[in-house]
């Protein structure tokens, strides 16, 4: 498989793994389904304006059944404590399904984010 792509529009599945919105609560990403995808997976994390005292932690989870879930190893994002912060990782999955979950520290929250999940389409 080719790391390089010429073409992400139609090489490259790209999912919201929570669509920008501010964030009060921890918040679990809807499921996303990687049937037609195959290789290493990315994930792309935005962070606004985070209130003072507060932090913000990311990471993707797995499942084999969208019911039970697992966190997949070297999966996460570095903690936020501070605005403005955008982070890319990379990771292999293991189980079909995947989903984003981020975690809110300290009083009152307020935390824009946004995420997205991609791997390469499956080639036939």
């Amino acid at each position: 498989m080719s790391t390089h792509v010429n073409d992400l529009a139609s090489a490259v599945a790209v999912y919201a793994g929570v669509v920008p919105a501010v964030r009060t609560a921890n918040t679990t990403g809807s499921t996303i389904d990687l049937i037609t995808a195959d290789g290493p997976c990315f994930a792309i994390q935005q962070v606004g304006a985070i209130s003072d005292d507060v932090a913000w932690a990311g990471h993707i989870e797995e499942s084999t059944d969208g019911s039970s879930w697992s966190a997949i190893n070297d999966a996460e994002f570095e903690s936020v404590d501070a605005i403005n912060n955008i982070q890319t990782i990379t990771f292999r999955r293991t189980k079909r399904y995947v989903r984003y979950v981020g975690i809110v520290t300290g009083p009152d929250p307020s935390v824009p984010v946004s995420a997205l999940i991609g791997e390469q389409k499956k080639t036939f």
